[in-house]
């Protein structure tokens, strides 16, 4: 039989239903919904306060006076505001627009309050309060502002757009969203306001649509570097690495991207193992006369050294001149560690020995770094030197096993047989090997060769 597939508006019913049983009624009281009737027996204010006709007679040569002399269309406004008189919210609202001007956001939005206090449905006022707020970097109370000023009539793209942005900033994104929206639908030629759009929908995981959005700006303006950036953030958080790539090298084409972009790049590069890209990132990055991140290029090193690309790697720790004066011990010890190898790579031991011990004092029981002063010692004949150093570092559990075997060897090589013999033995101890136990076997009859 045929399986049977319930039909579209049997699920429409189903999820109907299911969504009425999930979803709660506003929690308003007989109380809200009575204040609310009763608004409906006052009379609606205007938006605009009343000015006489002497008033507005004055107002129009303030607003004159703004252009020619706007200091004296400052005092003016000062004195007539503080006279005693009984005088409409629009002069509040003109001298805060003076201030405003001038950049004295603090004091502008003195006299918006007061405009708005007179007359608490002045939607200029309001506006403007809001902006001088967001200009302040008060986005809770400029939201407050602009959201009054679209309740008593703003229905513009600036009014929304600066809204959404201050909700952006607040991590009220939903809110930010709608704005944006009725912005983009006022200006859609304005990208700020898509851009925040874009900028929502990330903050919100939403990185597909977030890409949409930033796709849209980029058709518009395909030369413009911040909306690559843009995109190549939301394709990081897909987990999109070489498309993330991909995006800020097409903003390096366009416009010079900061500084975490590029050690972005490089680490990106890195972990693709394309070791000639990732090498040209990292040096045009210290090629800007900014501060190093030395902690990036550290890690670059480190990562190259692991992988076997010394050249490249070499060529990267030079950048580094010297130690960062914020560094963390781990970082300096690093540093030290890494430039001693390089040294030891080019056989200049001399070097390779001093640096180590630099590392050493930051790590006494650094097991590695014990082993390779060791080498270098047994390698400039140092055989006593090279066996305290073996000791240290067979104090380390990790490094316990190779190191006797190495001291072993060098003890062997100084013809040293039955102190050879013994290190063998605590090897042995750690871990049974077919060829240390030959190697033991072999020690033994030199040791009963000679006793005879």
């Amino acid at each position: 039989m045929p399986k049977l597939i319930p039909s579209l508006a049997l699920c429409i019913l189903v999820t109907s239903a299911f969504a009425q049983d999930k979803i709660k009624m506003p929690r308003l009281t007989n109380k809200d919904f009575a204040e609310r009737i009763e608004q409906g027996y006052e009379a609606v204010d205007s938006p605009e306060p009343s000015v006489t006709v002497v008033e507005r007679e004055i107002l129009e040569k303030v607003y004159s006076l703004i252009g020619t002399d706007i200091n004296f269309a400052y005092s003016y406004l000062n004195d007539l505001l503080n006279s005693g008189t009984p005088i409409s919210g629009a002069f509040n609202h003109a001298l805060g627009n003076l201030y405003f001007k001038n950049s004295n956001y603090f004091q502008a939005e003195i006299q918006y309050l007061a405009a708005v206090g007179k007359h608490p449905t002045f939607q200029r006022a309001w506006n403007a309060l809001g902006l001088a707020r967001y200009k302040q970097g008060n986005y809770d109370e400029a939201a407050e502002a602009l959201s009054n000023s679209v309740r008593f009539g703003a229905n513009d793209s600036m009014t929304y757009g600066i809204l959404g942005y201050c909700h952006l900033q607040l991590g009220r994104y939903r809110s930010a969203e709608t704005a944006y929206h009725y912005a983009m639908l006022f200006d859609p030629e304005q990208t700020d306001w898509a851009e925040g759009l874009g900028q929502a929908y990330f903050e919100t995981a939403r990185f597909q649509e977030a890409i949409s959005i930033f796709d849209d700006l980029i058709r518009t303006q395909p030369d413009n570097g911040e909306f690559w950036l843009l995109k190549a953030n939301a394709w990081l958080a897909l987990d999109e690495p070489l498309k993330t790539a991909r995006c800020i090298e097409i903003a390096r084409r366009f416009s010079e991207v900061d500084d975490d972009a590029l050690y972005l790049l490089g680490n990106i590069y890195l972990e693709a193992r394309i070791f000639d890209r990732a090498k040209e990132v990292f040096l045009a990055a210290s090629s800007r006369s900014g501060e190093l991140q030395e902690r990036e290029l550290l890690n670059a090193v480190r990562y190259l050294v692991f992988n076997d690309q010394h050249d490249f790697a070499e060529q990267i720790l030079d950048l580094i001149t010297e130690e960062g004066a914020d560094w963390n011990s781990e970082d300096k010890t690093l540093f030290r560690f890494l430039t001693a190898e390089f040294a030891y790579f080019r056989d200049d031991l001399d070097s390779a020995e001093r640096t180590y011990l630099t590392g050493i004092e930051l790590d006494p029981f650094n097991g590695y770094a014990l082993m390779k002063l060791a080498e270098i010692n047994v390698r400039q004949g140092q055989t006593d030197q090279a066996i305290v150093y073996y000791d240290r570092a067979a104090t380390n559990p990790s490094m316990r096993y190779n190191a006797l075997v190495s001291k072993a060897r060098a003890l062997i090589d100084n013809k040293q047989y039955r102190f050879a013999m013994t290190t063998i033995e605590k090897a042995l101890a750690e871990k049974s090997d077919a060829r240390l136990n030959l190697l033991y076997a072999q020690v033994q009859r030199v040791v009963e060769t000679s006793s005879n």
